[in-house]
């Protein structure tokens, strides 16, 4: 039994979840994990960065008992189709040994024999590109025709574009990565078309999360072919150091803008004023946290904080300051979880930098398909989705599932 194509038949899958929405990867990863358990070979004992990450996300969930927003761990009953988990921790505890599921199963292919899968895999990616350049063109009026013209239901479905075109940064390195490594200039072109007709397409769907993951993406790139040998060291090493120091890096940063009298848009200095509010929060319960899912019980609005508001118009008094999550997962990890968590999800990435063998050794879509993947998920980390959202870990899983399927693809060029 091959393991291949199955990945490539939940790839296909791909772009429609994500043009409903992006939110159902999780069950997506569940659907793939199964299979794998016939081929899986995990090695034990496991991996020393898999048992830290293991460890984090059960101090994620026993973190529930002290939550706020703690509301049991299920609900509903199965047989009258109303079932739940709703206890996130448990979500993301399930999302982590399905993905540990896959990952084994996807290293289990044999190489050479990824030649079809992957392909089916890559025209997925290319499909959803193609229909987040179509949501650009045409995503104001499919929208109105989809929701009504009531504003909010209207605002749903301008979300739903937006997470269709974060889906789509997912894996545009893996897609941008196969095509520049492609002998000839004609696909150094095409690359270079890719990558600029996915940033109008995002500016005009409005992610702005989106945007700068491609400028991360390709940043990371870059850092991986001036450091062949350390460079996703380096990567994940800033990536760890920013959770850890995530308080005092953003507040300083905050303070700065102040300072220098700048001025940014309402959207975006809305979002620092959550996170100034976030990092008050975190000060309260610096060690344990206030428990996963708290932020979403903190109910300031911006009347409580009348400076904010006299920067903004008046029907903004009824809006919260944070709005169900802080859009910052360092600062949700520091906030729900403390220092415990930041420490061990810190931890966690530094080994898995040291872990993950030198960009030089790997091939050259390889490499910058993992670099990539590093950049975006650092723009979506910072800007965009709840850290305890399993749909977007599980996306990043299936990321990763594709970047080993691509690696088994045999190709001439290096």
């Amino acid at each position: 039994m091959s393991y291949a194509p199955i990945l490539a038949a939940a790839f296909v899958l791909w772009p429609v979840i994500g043009l409903l929405g992006a939110q159902g990867y999780g069950p997506l990863l569940a659907i793939a994990a199964l299979p794998a358990l016939a081929v899986a070979r995990p090695k034990m004992p496991p991996a020393v960065y898999a048992l830290m990450a293991l460890v984090f996300v059960g101090w994620a969930a026993l973190s529930d008992v002290w939550s706020p927003a703690s509301r049991g761990f299920i609900s509903g009953h199965l047989l009258e189709g109303d079932f739940a988990i709703r206890a996130a921790g448990v979500r993301i505890l399930l999302t982590a040994l399905f993905g540990m599921i896959a990952v084994a199963g996807a290293l289990q292919i044999r190489q050479g024999t990824a030649q079809r899968s992957a392909r089916v895999m890559l025209g997925a990616f290319a499909v959803q590109g193609l229909l987040v350049a179509a949501s650009a063109v045409i995503g104001g009026p499919v929208v109105a025709m989809i929701y009504g013209a009531d504003p909010l239901e209207q605002a749903k479905g301008a979300q739903n574009i937006a997470r269709n075109a974060n889906a789509f940064m997912i894996v545009l390195p893996i897609l941008l990565a196969y095509l520049v490594a492609r002998p000839g200039w004609k696909w150094r072109v095409v690359t270079a078309g890719l990558v600029l007709a996915s940033i109008v397409s995002v500016i005009y769907d409005d992610t702005d999360s989106a945007l700068i993951g491609i400028a991360f993406m390709l940043a990371a790139a870059a850092v991986a072919t001036l450091a062949p040998k350390t460079g996703y060291r380096w990567l994940l090493c800033m990536v760890a150091a920013y959770i850890a120091s995530a308080p005092v890096l953003i507040g300083s940063a905050v303070n700065l803008v102040s300072r220098l009298g700048i001025e940014l848009p309402a959207s975006f200095q809305s979002r620092v004023w959550s996170w100034q509010l976030v990092i008050s929060k975190s000060v309260e319960k610096p060690i344990i946290g206030h428990g996963i899912g708290a932020s979403k019980t903190w109910r300031d609005t911006y009347a409580d904080h009348p400076a904010w508001l006299a920067q903004l118009p008046d029907f903004w008094s009824v809006y919260p300051v944070v709005p169900g999550h802080p859009h910052n997962m360092a600062l949700q990890i520091w906030a729900e979880t403390g220092l415990i968590g930041a420490v061990l999800t810190g931890l966690t990435l530094v080994v898995i930098g040291f872990r993950l063998p030198a960009p030089e050794t790997f091939r050259t879509d390889i490499r910058y398909a993992i670099a990539g993947l590093i950049g975006v998920v650092v723009s979506l980390f910072s800007f965009s989705y709840n850290v305890w959202n399993d749909s977007f870990w599980a996306s990043i899983i299936l990321a990763v599932c594709g970047i080993i399927l691509l690696a088994r693809r045999e190709r001439t060029s290096l």
